[in-house]
């Protein structure tokens, strides 16, 4: 096997965990895997479900008005658009701040092999995304019209070169973000600051684009001509779907192709000397010996964990955006009212429930804030170095969790009091609101962590791996929804005649959680941590 091979066949190896199926001579890991593929196979099916049922929805509206291409554009431009969000920051720390450069570079491997390994992984992760994206719509269409199976023939052609201009385009972002950064002193806040400012901007111009389009193609001929002006590639794709023309799915090809080799041409030429130059920090000449300061153990660790935290932009660009985006809401709702919270939820409801709906948007935001699910990872190969310092494990728990605490706690407080006042809560809404998201404030940091303990990856080499595509991530993730559906699930559907009462089982029902994880932290994930 040459080069390329071999580095194709290490990266799937590391990333898919697959020695766990194959390899793994204990049963409990064995069994812990399989979980886990069951569980990420079931939330794929049942996220596929939700997401054929809304475009079939949607379909039977479009198809009245004449207008069902309109789900190949929205497949094409969602997949387009998700690609270069989520890849800006990915490429970060794929293409230019992987663990394992230093061991890549001295081996006898091309440096074009390095590169387009990393690309192809890259190219990989988004594949994951497309299939959510382009795939629903695109099989939406195909129920709705009488197009023939060479429909799919083309679809499969278009999804495996979608990704290569979004890619390339993030890349080169990215690139600049980090190769700016390295000149400068605060190289990580740098990239912090250049990469959320990427984000939001995308986000606004997301937030925008609805109205933007419907006007666009209003005022055009036709929606070809409409979408022509917004990004000409789309309408290669259309045309070439909807009317089975493959010399229009060939120019799409031929121009991802094209822009994907040059980009690959041009960087590889200096690839090693852009990888190692971002490798370069800023030094500082004028040290100066000062007084030693002192803390408590606890303390420390806390200090350390802030600094771990910040030493990583992905870590931190992966995590504040929801303690932003919930303060960016609140703020929203002085100007707006309500209009905010419905247009998020994307339904009328009774201004008397409307915090209630609050209560669901904070926690449900806090659910995509969590650091703990992989702060045991990301100790990595220097886990032992907390394991053999005489500190008591749960006072490393509790670092790690007060480190969570500190990121989501305050914009909880600081967004319900904005909620409170622009919203016009009384008092005891306001309470509750308060109570509520603070005590779930504290289920996800310890729910993170349990979770980290029962899925470690400390065999890392990005830190992209670790903080976006781990196995702790997902379930986290799974189980924090899980634990804010159950409420909702039962306000729906139980008739509740006492709003008071049902907040007071919320309370009860969230510390009867809390008093759950505590206590399988305080036994269980010790002798998981003392394990490892």
């Amino acid at each position: 096997m040459n080069n390329l091979g071999s580095l194709l066949k290490i990266t799937f190896i590391n990333s898919s965990g697959i020695n766990k199926f194959t390899k793994e001579k204990s049963k409990v890991e064995r069994n812990k895997a399989i979980f886990l593929a069951i569980t990420i196979g079931a939330s794929i099916a049942v996220l596929l479900s939700m997401l054929v049922v809304y475009f079939k929805f949607l379909a039977k509206g479009l198809e009245e008005i004449g207008l069902l291409e309109i789900l190949l554009v929205m497949g094409f431009m969602a997949s387009t658009a998700m690609i270069l969000f989520t890849s800006i920051y990915k490429a970060q720390g794929i293409l230019f701040s992987f663990k394992d450069y230093d061991l890549l570079a001295s081996l006898p491997i091309k440096k074009s092999d390095i590169l387009i390994s990393k690309m192809v992984y890259l190219l990989v992760i988004n594949y994951l995304f497309a299939i959510f994206t382009l795939l629903p719509p695109a099989i939406i269409y195909y129920k709705y019209t009488s197009v023939s199976l060479l429909f799919f023939i083309n679809l499969l052609l278009i999804f495996l070169v979608l990704p290569l201009v979004p890619i390339v385009l993030a890349s080169i972002l990215a690139f600049g973000i980090s190769y700016i950064s390295s000149r400068m002193k605060h190289k990580n806040l740098i990239i912090i600051l250049g990469t959320l400012g990427i984000v939001f901007f995308m986000f606004v111009i997301s937030f925008k684009s609805g109205d933007f389009v419907q006007t666009l193609i209003i005022n055009s001929k036709s929606i070809s001509e409409g979408i022509l002006k917004i990004y000409p590639p789309a309408i290669w794709v259309v045309r070439g779907l909807t009317n089975n023309n493959f010399l229009y799915i060939l120019l799409f090809i031929v121009y991802s192709l094209l822009i994907f080799s040059l980009f690959i041409i041009v960087f590889n030429k200096s690839f090693n000397k852009i990888s190692a130059r971002l490798q370069e920090s800023y030094k500082k000449a004028n040290y100066k010996v000062k007084e030693m300061k002192s803390s408590s153990q606890l303390m420390a660790l806390v200090k350390k964990e802030i600094k771990r935290y910040f030493a990583s932009p992905i870590y931190v660009v992966n995590t504040i955006i929801g303690p932003l985006l919930l303060l960016g809401m609140s703020i929203a709702t002085i100007f707006l009212g309500d209009e905010v919270i419905l247009s998020i939820l994307e339904v009328d409801v009774i201004k008397d429930l409307i915090p209630i709906f609050i209560i669901v948007v904070v926690c449900g935001t806090l659910t995509l804030s969590c650091t703990t699910n992989s702060s045991i990872s990301l100790e990595g190969k220097n886990l032992w170095i907390l394991k053999s310092s005489p500190i008591n494990t749960i006072e490393i728990f509790k670092a790690k969790i007060l480190m969570n605490l500190i990121l989501i706690l305050p914009s909880v407080v600081i967004a319900d009091i904005i909620f409170t006042i622009s919203l016009n809560l009384s008092l005891s809404q306001s309470i509750w609101l308060i109570l509520i998201s603070s005590i779930y404030s504290l289920i996800v940091p310890t729910l993170g962590l349990i979770v980290n303990l029962y899925f470690p990856n400390l065999n890392w080499v990005s830190e992209t791996a670790v903080v976006k595509q781990s196995a702790s991530v997902l379930i986290q993730m799974l189980v924090g929804v899980g634990i804010i559906a159950i409420p909702v699930v039962i306000f729906i559907y139980g008739n509740i005649l006492n709003l008071t009462m049902f907040l007071i089982g919320i309370v009860v029902y969230e510390l009867i959680v809390l008093l759950g994880l505590t206590i399988i932290l305080n036994t269980n994930c010790v002798k998981l941590f003392n394990k490892l």
